[in-house]
């Protein structure tokens, strides 16, 4: 009875890894500009002989001569399944030359120890000393977001951008408000085997990222997400991308977050009248800082700067640094901009969908400032400089991402 009872959780438990799948890939083709087609249950066999070697999808990039990837889920990771996935992959790869890569894929709600061995196996597969035909083990997550940056990867920068970066807050939204993600979290334990998600661990960081705990927050009734927030006072989009508010035993708690979406190291993170920066810093209109700032303004280079106004770089060389919190404050999260016209406008956490990560926003500040205040310019973590043709009329601020190039 045991024996089949087991069986039973294990074919649930496999489908609702499937079904899940199954949606967030065709969830990626409503994606504008992805140009990929997704089709079921592919197979491919030797001349005269069945078609016996198999995979549950293929992902056809129209873009790249109709490239095909070709993905196994699975719910569980266990060595002689992916022995004969091995096997499929193999010979896979003699009869079909459009496949170029073949994953094994889970669920991101798996337990720890199944997270462990995809994670022994892609370190395997990825090694000099293993010979494997499959091209690695991931999450379903970590599969989204391999298709959408191949997909896109021929696209211009700024279509790119604006295309992953509104997913990017769809996705965020979705995966807050996600029945399967509240359902795993109010008891993980009893429902995980047949309940699956393709979010579950980026919705577990960031709720704990936003100070919910499962002692304090046992139980989540609802969860209310929006991507709409109110424009700045010059009809600027605010550092705000996504709210959401918990209810939980009865009280409800709002949290905001500012997402980065992007494949660059360094990324435009503000732009606008310096004035404004001088005012968040609470610096005296005439004071040498102040003054300093607009001639950086005005020349729209620390170069050009230091040729024209030596002085003045002097003065943002030996003083600058010293507001680098305040700086962070401003140019990430909007913290004290004359703009800023709402509360929600102003983020308590920030979120890397690429490598993902999510930090509070005071960990984030203390963190950044110790990490890149080497790398910018001044001694500041930030990289200073002008929008294109506005030379004079506003600065432009980059700062540093997560990736690692």
């Amino acid at each position: 009875m045991s024996f089949n009872f087991d069986n039973h959780q294990k074919s649930l438990s496999g489908s609702a890894s499937n079904l899940t799948l199954n949606i967030m890939l065709n969830e990626l083709l409503l994606v504008p500009s992805i140009n990929i087609s997704v089709s079921k249950n592919y197979s491919i066999g030797y001349e005269g002989c069945k078609k016996q070697f198999k995979m549950d999808y293929k992902i056809c990039f129209h873009d790249f001569d109709d490239e095909v990837w070709l993905i196994k889920s699975t719910s569980s990771i266990r060595s002689d399944r992916l022995y004969g996935n091995e096997f499929f992959a193999q010979n896979i790869k003699i009869l079909d030359p459009k496949v170029t890569n073949i994953f094994v894929v889970i669920p991101d709600s798996v337990n720890a120890v199944e997270l462990k061995n995809k994670n022994d196996y892609s370190i395997k597969i990825r090694s000099k000393i293993y010979k494997s035909f499959i091209d690695d083990l991931l999450t379903f997550s970590e599969l989204r977001d391999k298709i959408l940056a191949y997909a896109s990867s021929k696209l211009t920068q700024g279509i790119k951008s604006n295309i992953l970066g509104n997913n990017a807050e769809d996705l965020i939204v979705n995966l807050l408000i996600d029945k399967n993600n509240i359902l795993l979290w109010n008891n993980y334990r009893q429902n995980h085997k047949t309940i699956k998600s393709s979010t579950y661990n980026w919705f577990l960081k960031i709720l704990l990222t936003s100070g919910f705990n499962k002692t304090k927050n046992k139980t989540i009734e609802r969860i209310i997400a929006t991507n709409i927030i109110p424009n700045l006072n010059n009809g600027g989009k605010p550092k705000t991308d996504v709210m959401f508010t918990v209810l939980s035993n009865g009280i409800e708690e709002s949290k905001t977050i500012s997402i980065k979406h992007t494949q660059e190291r360094v990324v435009t993170i503000h732009e606008g009248d310096v004035e404004d920066v001088i005012k968040a810093l609470k610096l005296r209109p005439d004071s040498p800082l102040s003054q300093a700032l607009r001639k950086f303004q005005h020349f729209g280079s620390f170069k050009l700067l230091l040729e024209n106004d030596h002085n003045a770089y002097n003065v943002l060389e030996n003083q600058l640094h010293k507001y680098n919190k305040e700086l962070a404050l401003l140019f990430l999260f909007g913290i004290n901009s004359p703009l800023v016209n709402n509360p929600i406008q102003i983020p308590d956490m920030i979120l890397y969908t690429s490598n993902f990560e999510v930090f509070s926003r005071n960990n984030f500040i203390i963190n950044y400032i110790e990490k890149y205040a080497s790398s910018g310019q001044l001694n500041t973590p930030f990289k200073w400089t002008y929008p294109s043709k506005k030379r004079g009329k506003k600065i432009q601020i980059k700062g540093f991402t997560n990736n690692q190039k």
